[in-house]
């Protein structure tokens, strides 16, 4: 059998001797085309007897290669690359082996990865060195080039017995490796352009990335490669093996377990991908699941099959510390099974909340007690069915009592009490078990236990709003108690319950949802008023009413309340860095300049409050200010020092404004020109909350990635994919992504799935009758849009302005018309639908649009005047509804209580506290009974002592 040795070379004079000599053995002729040698590369070649030929390169291996196959004569080939060289001991028996297993196509070699020690083994992978020749046998691909036959993938595939034949390769020097992943990036990239099947590029292109420094767009391809499955290739988890070093070295923990998990599902032959999982697993504290992962680690290297596509990199060394792991484990375990914990929780009409709640407490609870204060929906009934102990206790306004009741009915040999509101849950119970064996083993002096309290809105997707930490478990002890009727905390008649924070047992709390916020913070709001009545003004309700008058949007108020809480200077678990960020926040919500912000910042600093939450915010209003250099210094300087780990030194919320500060620092990187920085920080923004609508906007904006590869990526984040899905699909229509939109049609609401199909099937016709059954929807938008277009406009465009207005029904038409000066006087039967049109206005006009709007509603009744400024109130129109009101006769106010109530909170809301208490009094003084009267009363008094 003749054997051909083939090589396509450059510049490759250090190397080649030492190949040829290896293959020489082997070779009964050797052909070598060359790319454009300037050295002694030729020359070299020659001296072994080698055929040159040279080739004009074209940025693509693939044409070299063919071109060697066709200048070849032999019956078989042996492809090597010029930093290539078969092992001494190796180099006689070649022939034989590949003699001996000529009757496949193609024989892969073990080849081992080195610097300049064979003993020193960098990595080792089977490479396809030798196949069959024959016609139609071609190299695709410009990079990283695949062997087929007539295009399609060889089959008959056998396997050099690595025992008897090594292959090593050279050429790890940093400056080499760096010149090499340049160049095969810009070969990658090019062919991606034009690929067919772009997949089988993501591999190679996250290795030129990571070879060249470029993280991002590592991760980037590496997770567009993991998401299309494992591939027919050899080391075909390098995207995976690339992925979980950064991610561990990033400290990305979450990240890195879910990859981990898809790992063993994808390759669950390879041991080191099993003890990647245990050790996520124990970091997480699921001591059991590590072990049973690190036990199938060990089993999966005893039965590693000796010839194998996927090389194992489970050494030794890594054996024995995972022996030693298992020890540790098992102690660990072992406590966390001994320990006794008792959930407890006051309920009051919870049904909608109890099962889900009763089932997470059931993962780590060894008894769960709830205290109903006077459930009348069946909350009582369903703990009991449940299994929980279950006790009565008469609501007396006061939480603390109602807490320190359940408190009474734990057992005394419980360890731990865990209390959770009913709208709280753990987003991981599993691991509670065992984060307190592991405290109690590493802390064993720590008492209580504070986590991160994540509110959510599960009326918006369930995005996440902020963060706080709160001390939600504590060791069973008699002296713990609470205090405080509302906001109520846990003190210890001992003194200091010295605590720790958890940042991995974060709370799910969907109590801030906007369906249900405003009901809880009104009566927050009317216990803190009780209290004070009762007991008088203490600081802590200066602190606990800037929370409530912040939830409420009264910012003004609530900023005031904040300074005088700061001034009075109570202390709170929280800290002083809570009321300043809720002083910065209202400021920011009252759009005060950057300066303004930037000295509540200072002010907080020189009081002895240095927060990391206060330089993050720093870096994002610098930013915002277009000072990027310096945004960008605080803002990195921000995220080095949030890491897990450490946020039980730093603020309560600096785990919830990370999105916004990823975001922030990207914006500077874009600006300053690190594009590869930018796009990783757009990506960790979206981790950190991928239902960000602007963060999204500005990512695929900024990234350049075909909608099928944003959608790869984005999905990534998302916990549950359905409901990301969905999400993307609103946000896609929202902001016109058609392209986006055609990918994610099953998960767009029905009428808009129906008239996109009919529009992709080319049944234009079909598709506008539909959407003539849903114009009614956008009809509202274009009246709104009508109403606010500004006069230069409707002065430049008349004839549009007709043809616009022509659209609307022709009550609206009239409106328009009679606001643009085409009528002088609308009539009665028109009344409708001007109340039709004020609902329209809503989240779209301006207050010029509003009070241009309301100044016709004089063409009507006083009584439907009236209706009007109501409305308008409810829409929080306040200046345009106070000046209808002021319009009506002395006369013709009608019901004095509704009109005095009504002119108040205008009043109120627009500042001016002595008419609005005067306005209040006098509808008091009517038999007013609205119930927040009293509130708007004292609000009003306060203000103007404030």
């Amino acid at each position: 059998m003749k054997i051909s040795v083939c090589y396509i070379t450059k510049n490759e004079e250090k190397n080649l001797a030492r190949s040829l000599a290896s293959a020489a053995p082997t070779a009964d002729e050797i052909i070598l085309v060359d790319t454009g040698s300037t050295d002694k590369t030729c020359e070299i070649a020659r001296s072994y007897g080698a055929k040159v030929y040279p080739y004009t390169w074209q940025d693509d291996f693939s044409g070299p290669r063919n071109f060697a196959i066709e200048q070849a004569t032999g019956d078989y080939i042996l492809f090597l690359d010029a930093d290539e060289y078969v092992a001494k001991e190796s180099c006689t028996r070649l022939r034989q082996l590949i003699e001996q297993n000529c009757g496949h196509d193609a024989l892969l070699m073990k080849r081992y990865d080195i610097d300049t020690d064979e003993t020193d083994i960098l990595g080792e992978i089977f490479v396809l060195r030798a196949f069959r020749r024959r016609l139609g046998l071609r190299y695709t691909g410009r990079i990283h080039e695949e062997l087929c036959e007539d295009g399609q993938p060889l089959k008959d595939i056998g396997v050099l017995n690595p025992e008897l034949v090594k292959l090593y390769h050279t050429g790890y020097e940093a400056s080499v490796n760096k010149a090499k992943a340049e160049r095969n990036l810009r070969i990658l990239q090019e062919e991606l352009k034009t690929a067919t099947q772009p997949g089988r590029l993501y591999m190679y292109l996250a290795e030129a990335c990571r070879g060249i420094g470029d993280m991002a767009g590592m991760e980037n391809y590496a997770r567009l490669d993991i998401v299309q499955g494992r591939r027919p290739v050899a080391f075909a988890s390098r995207s995976y093996r690339m992925l979980l070093a950064y991610l561990a070295e990033q400290g990305r923990e979450s990240d890195r377990y879910k990859l981990a998990t898809a790992a063993v599902k994808d390759f669950p032959e390879l041991p080191e991908f099993w003890a990647e999982l245990a050790i996520c697993q124990a970091a997480s504290y699921e001591y059991a699941q590590a072990l049973a992962s690190m036990k199938k680690a060990l089993q999966k290297d005893r039965e590693f099959p000796p010839l194998s596509l996927e090389p194992k990199e489970f050494s030794p060394v890594m054996v024995q510390v995972a022996r030693e792991k298992q020890k540790e484990w098992q102690t660990l375990d072992a406590q966390a099974r001994r320990l006794k914990i008792v959930s407890c929780l006051i309920a009051r009409n919870e049904a909608g909340e109890i099962e889900s709640w009763l089932a997470k407490a059931s993962v780590y609870s060894d008894e769960i007690l709830v205290v109903d204060t006077g459930s009348e929906d069946g909350t009582a009934m369903m703990a009991q069915q449940f299994g929980a102990r279950v006790f009565s206790f008469d609501w007396q306004d006061d939480f603390a009592a109602a807490r320190n009741f359940a408190l009474e009915q734990v057992p005394e040999d419980a360890d731990w009490i865990v209390f959770l509101d009913a709208d709280e849950t753990f987003y991981e119970p599993q691991r509670l078990r065992g984060f307190l064996a592991h405290m109690m083993w590493q802390q064993p002096d720590i008492e209580g236990v504070q986590v991160p309290i994540v509110n959510v809105d599960m009326d918006a997707w369930g995005r996440e709003i902020q963060r706080f930490r709160a001390l939600r478990i504590w060791r069973n002890r008699r002296a713990y108690r609470y205090r405080g009727v509302i906001h109520e905390a846990l003190y210890s008649s001992g003194g200091e319950i010295r605590q720790s924070y958890a940042a991995e047992l974060a709370v799910r709390h969907t109590g801030y949802s906007a369906g249900r916020i405003q009901q809880k913070l009104t009566r927050n709001l009317q216990l803190i008023m009780k209290a004070m009545q009762e007991q008088g003004e203490h600081p802590l309700h200066f602190r606990y009413l800037a929370d409530c008058l912040y939830g409420l949007h009264e910012y003004e108020l609530a900023a005031a309340y904040a300074q005088k809480a700061l001034q009075s200077g109570i202390t709170t678990v929280a800290g002083e860095g809570e009321l300043y960020r809720l002083w910065l926040h209202c400021a920011r919500k009252l759009q005060k300049p950057a300066a303004k912000q930037l000295e509540i910042l200072t002010e907080a600093r020189q009081n002895g409050c240095d927060d990391w939450e206060l330089l993050g915010w720093q870096g994002i209003i610098e930013a915002e200010s277009g000072k990027y250099e310096q945004a960008q210094g605080l803002l990195t300087q921000f995220l080095q020092q949030a890491s897990a780990q450490d946020l039980a030194a730093g603020s309560n919320a600096v785990q919830g404004m990370m999105a916004e500060v990823y975001a922030a620092r990207a914006v500077c990187r874009a600006k300053l020109g690190d594009a590869a920085g930018a796009r990783l920080d757009w990506q960790q923004a979206l981790a950190a909350n991928p239902y960000h609508e602007e963060i999204l906007q500005a990512y695929y904006q900024f990234g350049g990635e075909q909608p099928a590869d944003f959608l790869a990526q984005v999905a990534a984040f998302f916990a549950d994919k359905e409901q990301g899905y969905k999400y993307l699909a609103a946000w896609a229509v929202r902001f016109g992504h058609g392209r986006i939109i055609s990918l994610l049609t099953a998960y767009l609401p029905q009428n808009q799935r129906q008239l996109w199909e009919l529009f992709a099937k080319g049944q234009h016709a079909e598709a506008g009758e539909q959407a003539s059954l849903q114009a009614s929807i956008y009809v509202q938008e274009l009246f709104a849009a009508l109403v606010m277009l500004p006069v230069d406009k409707r002065r430049l465009q008349p004839l549009d302005c007709h043809e616009w207005a022509a659209l609307l029904p022709a009550a609206w038409e009239r409106i328009i018309g009679r606001i643009y000066g085409w009528f002088d006087h609308l009539q009665p039967a028109d009344w409708p639908e001007y109340q039709a049109g004020l609902n329209a206005l809503q989240g779209f006009a301006d207050a010029a649009a509003y009070q241009e709007y309301a100044s016709i509603a004089l063409d009507f009744s006083w009584e439907q005047v009236r209706q009007t400024a109501q409305i308008l109130a409810d829409q929080q129109q306040w200046q345009v509804a106070y000046g209808l009101l002021a319009e009506i006769p002395a006369d013709e106010i009608g019901d004095a209580a509704t009109f005095w109530y009504q002119t108040g909170v205008c009043l109120y809301h627009l500042q001016e506290w002595a008419a609005a208490q005067e306005c209040l009094t006098r509808a008091a003084e009517a038999g007013a009974s609205q119930p927040d009267l009293p509130a708007y009363q004292a609000w009003s008094t306060r203000r103007e002592r404030l």
